[in-house]
């Protein structure tokens, strides 16, 4: 209650609660209806078709759209939950930019930025040429929820044309993106990312009907790492095409686009370093796929655009100083008596793997940390930045259970979940920032004394 703002999926930005109850009360909607905020008229046709219902809404001059629903209806949940899983959120910058049309706030926000075509220019560019491929197959989205939503629902209508609808997810993935493949009736769970003969044993059986399979580079929180050649051999041998989540392994640290056909990624991570924005993107190695996946992408809004295309110039130079940092905080903690285990690239179950996609000696900016004992007094002792996020220029240290599965930790079926999954409920993730090193290992020190 005392937090004013915070993490999207947890948090309404107070621009976009200030805007909301505007319309509300401009167009006098009644208390016993829901008004949700969603990024476009796009947005809204996405929540129809996916549920198969008509909407009432406000759509005002700025074309912001605003979904009026029933308190009393008993799929509310389901709706605001696939507007988040799906990335149909308005952006806080185009409330913001609405309030101040509307002349209910002063001004916008002074930051950097670039004019629309450079920042388009410099995103894509920069993208294209770390993943090796030209701008045109980069297609930008609301969000990297929005990006991997898209991608799914444009291949698996591809697919279905001749009889392959199944989505395969592979691994324990990013919470959004499971309950968005929870949606496809005929999705198939592997947990296992090391056991590939299992996975194929299972394709020989039933890949007449599998369209797609979704995992990532490099998982989070464990940082387990898929055998990524081998997955895409067998996917490509049953004609299942292969979305990969990159927003972890970052196109600087691990060489993805060979071994798959699709990657999505969230901009709001690395790329952008301060995760004040929401953007995401989709490279394409069939270029034939971008009409099919435009169909389902939602823009994103001119605002976020031009944040981006400033921070996007230091991408390279932050994942750069961002694995040295990681290196040398693994190396420091495996110092530490008091550290039980670490989870990171380097961990013997995955660092063969992860040899075979690495790029330049580069480590992805993520390490989970294990303690043997009094994990709540290390955690509220620890003097750094606390939150959700990644990728962050800041380091940025997360009770990753707590926040991201709370709801496991509260029934015995729960906790073996998480015991099954290999997942500790006091497992500390921290997202490695671009500090000197000397600040980041000394606020674990003074939580040692």
């Amino acid at each position: 209650k005392k937090m004013k703002s915070g993490y999207p999926r947890f948090f309404t930005n107070p621009f976009v609660q200030q805007l909301t109850q505007f319309i509300k009360e401009k167009y006098k909607v009644s208390e016993d209806k829901k008004l949700v905020p969603i990024a476009s008229i796009r947005a809204k046709i996405s929540i129809e078709k996916a549920f198969n219902v008509v909407f009432k809404y406000i759509e005002d001059e700025l074309e912001n759209v605003f979904l009026i629903l029933d308190f009393k209806d008993e799929n509310l949940k389901k709706y605001t939950d696939f507007i988040r899983n799906t990335g149909l959120l308005i952006s806080s910058r185009k409330a913001e930019f609405t309030l101040c049309q509307y002349e209910l706030i002063d001004s916008i926000f002074e930051e950097e930025n670039l004019p629309e075509d450079e920042a388009v220019f410099n995103i894509k560019h920069t993208l294209s040429e770390v993943y090796g491929i030209t701008s045109d197959a980069i297609i930008l989205s609301n969000c990297g929820m929005n990006a991997l939503f898209a991608a799914t629902e444009a291949i698996v209508a591809l697919q279905k044309e001749i009889g392959k609808t199944k989505i395969i997810q592979l691994g324990w993935l990013y919470v959004d993106t499971m309950e968005i493949i929870e949606r496809n009736e005929n999705s198939h769970v592997q947990i296992n990312i090391f056991d590939l003969l299992q996975l194929e044993n299972w394709l020989q059986e039933n890949h007449k009907k599998v369209a797609v399979l979704i995992t990532e580079s490099v998982s989070n929180p464990l940082l387990q790492c898929v055998d990524l050649p081998k997955l895409y051999e067998i996917c490509s041998r049953f004609s299942v095409k292969l979305i990969l989540d990159n927003t972890l392994g970052t196109p600087y640290c691990v060489k993805v686009l060979p071994y798959c056909d699709v990657v999505v990624e969230s901009l709001t991570k690395f790329a952008c370093g301060n995760a004040d924005l929401l953007l995401g993107a989709i490279v394409v190695k069939d270029k034939t796929l971008i009409s099919e996946i435009n169909e389902y992408v939602i823009p994103p809004f001119e605002g976020e655009i031009k944040r981006l295309g400033f921070e996007i110039l230091e991408y390279e130079n932050r994942v750069k100083k961002v694995s040295e940092n990681t290196i040398l905080l693994h190396n420091y903690l495996k110092t530490r008596p008091e550290i039980a285990e670490i989870k990171s690239v380097f961990h013997e179950d995955s660092a063969s793997n992860f040899s075979k996609i690495q790029k330049n000696n580069l480590v992805p900016g993520l390490l989970s940390v294990i303690f043997k004992e009094d994990f709540e007094v290390y955690y509220d002792k620890l003097q750094l930045a606390k939150g959700p996020s990644l990728g962050t220029e800041f380091t940025l240290a997360m009770p990753y259970v707590y926040l991201a599965h709370y709801d496991y930790l509260q029934s015995k079926s729960g906790l073996e979940k998480l015991h099954e999954l290999g997942i500790n409920p006091n497992l500390l993730r921290v997202s490695v920032g671009t500090e000197a090193i000397e600040s980041i290992t000394n606020a674990f020190e003074l939580i040692f004394e």
